[in-house]
């Protein structure tokens, strides 16, 4: 009677064994994001989960403290039935045993099973593991008091982390999940607050303006010929922006007949913002000032570019066409082994259409991430880069820092076998 007692005392304590093993698994493998999911689909038990994992400290000590009692006792009840039956040598049985069974069915059977149902026995077993836990608060009490003698509380790490959803992104791209564009939309996601005003205004150079002198007709003409529909106005010198005229008030001008009407008139007063402006701060600016278009300065206060709402947007979305713009070819033939390339032209792209093999890497996708790549650093308008087999590769364009066109030349003894372990970097004309 009291060895069949034993034996069911010992496979309690194995069981418990193997719950304590599983739970530790399943409710340290959900994070704090399908705690919340699991919360918001009221799945029975995931506020007991939510509870433990608001101090995930706790959560491991009430495992631990099961876990060990479990194995203690089932180790003291097998080597008592193992002396009693086998006498002395009943110590060395009970040890080997009882290894065998721990391991079996005490910890790789259910962590096993937890790692591959981590929802399932976590909502099974948290409202045991949350009792106990109260059970034991006095422990607790006596852990956070040291912890604050001996100063050793930790400042928590963040839940989750950009790198971390990054490789989740990475990771439903690989699995068919997440779409290729997705996959490119949600990275600039993470990019769009680290951009800066600097990187994605329209230069200074490549700014259409209009002077302040000009009468309505002309400024028709200018809006016309651009496709734009608004232009900032200058006075004297195009350093010195007076304002931003908009085609609207022109046309409402000349459609009122509004005699003397000058440009100044109907200008209104230019939003300005430094270079190292970010980005999703200047769109809700922009959003909240109901404007289109900041014009950028430089740290000595001088008109640096000009962005737009659409600038910024296209961070996000992509380039937005309309039906004005013209959208340019990915290639134009310029002359024989000579072509202009759209920097964000993918190679493997560029590579089948001119029978190239041009280098790729898991760090750029792009010719413009190509370029970037062999430099090490952000280029300059005409800074060229030469590869071992002789192709070259000159950035045309750049807007802020970003490359817009750039001219591949090809030689004619190409040999699309050579290597590209090393290339040249020289500044253009």
């Amino acid at each position: 009677m009291i060895e069949n007692l034993s034996i069911a005392l010992f496979v309690i304590c194995l069981g418990l064994s193997a719950f304590f093993s599983g739970s530790e698994i399943a409710l340290v493998s959900i994070n704090h994001a399908k705690t919340r999911a699991l919360l918001e689909s009221r799945k029975r038990g995931a506020k007991a989960i939510a509870k433990l994992k608001q101090n995930t400290d706790h959560l491991l000590i009430t495992i631990l403290v099961g876990n060990n009692i479990a194995n203690i006792g089932a180790a003291s009840i097998a080597t008592a039935v193992a002396l009693n039956i086998y006498g002395d040598i009943g110590v060395g049985i009970a040890t080997g045993g009882l290894t065998i069974l721990m391991l079996i069915f005490g910890e790789i059977g259910p962590k096993t099973y937890a790692a591959k149902n981590p929802e399932k026995v976590a909502l099974f077993a948290a409202k045991f593991i949350l009792i106990l836990s109260y059970i034991l608060t006095p422990v607790f009490l006596i852990y956070d008091g040291l912890k604050k003698l001996f100063k050793i509380d930790a400042e928590l790490a963040p839940t989750v982390t950009e790198e971390e959803i990054k490789q989740w992104i990475d990771v439903g791209e690989e699995s068919g999940t997440i779409e290729e564009e997705e996959h490119e939309m949600l990275y600039r996601v993470f990019r769009f607050s680290d951009t800066v005003a600097r990187e994605i205004m329209t230069p200074r150079g490549d700014v259409c303006m209009i002077e302040h002198t000009k009468n309505l007709e002309d400024a028709v003409a200018m809006f016309n010929e651009t496709g734009f529909t608004r232009l900032p106005v200058y006075s004297e010198d195009t350093d010195n922006i007076t304002g931003i005229l908009n085609v609207k008030d022109i046309f409402s001008a000349i459609y009122e007949k509004k005699a003397g009407a000058t440009i100044d008139d109907l200008v209104y007063e230019p939003y300005f913002v430094p270079e190292t402006k970010k980005i999703d701060d200047l769109l809700n600016e922009l959003q909240n000032r109901k404007m289109q278009i900041a014009l950028v300065a430089d740290e000595y206060g001088s008109f640096a570019g000009l962005i737009t709402m659409e600038d910024i947007l296209e961070e996000l979305v992509g380039e937005i066409m309309d039906e004005f713009d013209e959208e340019e070819p990915e290639i134009r033939d310029i002359s024989e082994g000579v072509y202009i390339i759209n920097a964000v032209a993918p190679i493997g792209k560029i590579n089948d259409v001119l029978s190239l093999d041009l280098p790729t890497e898991e760090s750029y996708k792009t010719m413009g991430g190509l370029i970037i790549n062999r430099l090490g650093h952000i280029p300059r308008s005409n800074e060229v880069i030469t590869l071992e087999n002789g192709i070259t590769m000159q950035v045309l364009r750049m807007r802020g820092r970003k490359i817009v066109e750039i001219q591949v030349t090809i030689p004619k003894e190409y040999n699309a076998d050579a290597g590209y372990e090393e290339y040249d970097t020289e500044e253009g004309e």
